[in-house]
């Protein structure tokens, strides 16, 4: 059954590019992925945007749904639900470093944490979200540390007109939904104020989820020209079940993890964020324009589990029967970011962004098991600028490069001994490319760019060796990773099928990563090269029918050193997703969403020698919808074949004295149902 859903989606998508007669014409479609509101075609990138009606027309319930079943990227987690918890998003094929890899903005400011942690994705209200923007691949001259695999910009509603609605929504597992947007435009003020409410009681044993989030804005228009003050916040309670402790496929997938090494009984993590932004959209006379912004946030979380199986006295093992030990921590980060850009039509000689990024952060964390206590201080300095010269008519040379200074202090007391360290370490990223505009929405690109990433805070710690397993601090001393990349794309139509499409090869030094077999985070001393192909289409089969595709074909593997020409961890080969969705008419509509995933490697399979791989998984919904007057009704059947997979597994290898050594895995949810109902007030 599942194979039949799979090829005959594929098919219909060969037929739609069969079908198509003549040529689309489309509005332009603006987007903000050059720091300053621009025309895609004027970027050379790969370049999709979600748009607020397709993320009504599906369904969706959180950011990572959105952009695994409308964008196709690879979705990843430990712990995800119905509402994608802890979910990260792999662009670049950076497997479990994929969160560090890929920049996640909302409105262009950083929503991606200074931690190893997954955004916070919840923080934005779903019916808040005008577009989403997803550049796939790096992206560091515009945006800086993290952009190396790509972008995921969360643009929230700024269009000048009145919208008011509220949303309920009810499913499987006791899963409920409130969402609401209220947005009143008055001569030149604009306020909007979003909510949310998402529980469910989870699929698995211990997943129940709690989430509140809140999100106002005020907007002042003088003309082209425009000031905004933006507050949001949000409360997370999330039931964390841990491990499946086999392979992928055994055990019993809805089971809590509760054994001889630790137990998750009763385990979870709370989080608190809240932040307030300001920023203008000035123009200053007809050829200079400038934006700027200022934000604060501050995020707090608390993780409580019953603990792990303390240790002996003298330390030759574990206590049996267990002695769980009660576990709490805490995390406390603030940060500030200010970044003024401006826009300059220099005529002739094309047009010039440059601009500034400043930002400070501070982290605390404690714990109730010791004296212990870490923090980190983090300073960010750069400078950067992008020139678009036109060569000939529709032809631009394209070039940009940024600075980027980060100072580092950092403190650690573990209980005995305390360690200091201070560091100031930079990086450099640049770009030089083609951009050819062959209409006025299709063109041509080819590139060639240098980005780079510094350590996340979580990456200056590891852990010691049993029996004490302790964290140690390595004192800031990884260097940035970089990567440079060859890229070639274009997007095109043929008929009614417009194209989106490019080709990359990266090679990666100096890569970031944590190293199972020693418990440290490490400079990469062998060399991994990624390369493969993006492929998107957007097919109008016929009046009432359309299909959407976006796949994916790489290969992520080391060239050098003792792990050469194996593959690197958690990277699939292959990733497609297909839509399909019928019209019936302006009142009806239904559709079709499924994504496939290839086999892949355990996190650690190189560290340990575990070379059995992760199975594919293909997992297909339905959805309809109904207008009736004021009200939208929508149904949608996730995971309709139930398929048995998960997004996210390891392998470690350690002392069974102290610790579980083996394969686990992190289950995704089964089939599910949910219904919602949306009411719009005129």
């Amino acid at each position: 059954m599942k194979k039949l859903i799979f090829i005959f989606l594929l098919l219909l998508g060969s037929s739609g590019l069969a079908l198509a007669k003549e040529n689309s014409k489309t509005n332009t479609v603006l987007v903000t992925t050059s720091r300053i509101l621009d025309s895609a075609q004027n970027i050379p990138a790969n370049i999709q945007v979600i748009t607020r009606d397709e993320i009504r027309e599906t369904n969706t319930t959180s950011i990572p749904e959105i952009l695994s079943k409308l964008g196709g990227l690879n979705i990843t987690g430990a712990r995800l639900g119905q509402f994608n918890q802890g979910a990260t998003a792999d662009i670049g094929g950076y497997g479990a470093a994929s969160g560090s890899n890929t920049l996640v903005l909302v409105n262009g400011q950083r929503l991606s944490p200074i931690d190893s942690a997954a955004p916070s994705w919840e923080i934005v209200p779903i019916d808040a979200i005008d577009r989403i923007e997803i550049i796939k691949g790096s992206a560091s001259v515009q945006y800086g540390d993290r952009a190396t695999g790509g972008v995921i910009n969360i643009i929230t509603n700024e269009s000048q007109k009145s919208i008011n609605k509220v949303t309920v929504g009810y499913g499987s597992f006791d899963t409920r939904s409130i969402n609401a947007i209220f947005q009143d435009k008055s001569d030149d003020m604009l306020f909007r104020i979003a909510t949310g409410i998402n529980q469910s009681n989870g699929w698995r044993q211990n997943t129940a989820s709690d989430q509140y989030s809140l999100d106002t804005r005020l907007t002042k228009y003088f003309g082209l020209s425009s000031i905004f003050i933006e507050a949001f916040g949000n409360h997370n309670k999330n039931e964390l079940p841990g491990a499946v402790i086999t392979e992928v496929g055994k055990g019993d997938p809805r089971s809590v993890k509760c054994d001889y090494y630790s137990c998750f009984k009763g385990a979870f993590n709370k989080y608190d964020n809240y932040g307030l932004s300001l920023g203008t959209r000035y123009e200053l006379t007809d050829n200079i324009k400038f934006e700027g912004d200022l934000s604060y946030k501050n995020s707090k979380s608390y993780f409580y589990k019953n603990g792990d199986n303390t240790v002996l006295t003298d330390f030759s093992a574990l206590y049996n029967p267990p002695q769980y030990q009660k576990y709490e921590s805490n995390l406390n980060q603030d940060r500030i970011d200010f970044s003024p850009r401006v826009k300059i039509n220099l005529k002739n000689l094309g047009n010039l962004i440059a601009g500034a990024e400043i930002d400070r952060a501070d982290s605390k964390s404690d714990s109730n098991t010791s004296t212990s206590f870490g923090t980190v201080n983090l300073n960010n300095k750069s400078l950067y600028f992008i020139h678009a010269l036109p060569l000939k008519e529709n032809l631009d040379l394209i070039a940009g490069f940024r600075r980027q200074l980060q100072d580092i202090k950092a403190f650690d007391y573990d209980g005995s001994d305390r360690t200091n360290a201070e560091k100031t370490t930079s990086a450099n990223a640049w770009e030089m490319g083609l951009n050819y505009k062959f209409s006025d929405n299709e063109k041509i690109y080819i590139k060639y760019s240098q980005a780079f990433r510094f350590p996340n805070i979580d990456e200056f710690w590891g852990y010691a060796p049993a029996p004490s397993f302790s964290r140690t601090f390595f004192g800031g001393i990884i260097k940035p990773q970089k990567d440079r990349t060859a890229e070639i794309g274009s997007d095109f139509y043929l008929g009614n099928t417009k194209v989106t499409t490019s080709l990359f090869f990266t090679k990666t030094d100096d890569g970031i990563r944590y190293q199972v077999a020693t418990s440290k985070n490490i400079n990469d001393s062998d060399e991994v090269e990624r390369k493969g192909m993006y492929l998107s289409t957007n097919s109008k089969l016929t009046e009432n029918l359309s299909f959407y595709t976006n796949s994916k074909l790489q290969e992520a593997k080391y060239s050098e050193g003792s792990y050469k020409g194996k593959d690197f961890d958690l990277v699939s080969n292959l990733l497609i997703n297909a839509r399909l969705n019928y019209q019936f008419n302006e009142e009806y509509s239904f559709g079709a969403i499924t994504n496939y995933v290839g086999t892949k490697q355990y996190d650690g399979a190189n560290d340990t020698n575990a070379y059995l791989k992760m199975p594919s998984y293909l997992v297909s919904d339905i959805y309809a919808n109904k207008k009736i007057n004021q009200f939208d009704l929508r149904l949608t059947i996730k995971n309709i074949t139930d398929e048995k997979y998960s997004t996210y597994g390891g392998h470690q290898v350690k002392d069974p004295t102290f610790y579980y050594s083996g394969y686990f895995y992190y289950p995704s949810d089964g089939r599910s149902i949910f219904a919602s109902m949306s009411y719009n007030f005129r």
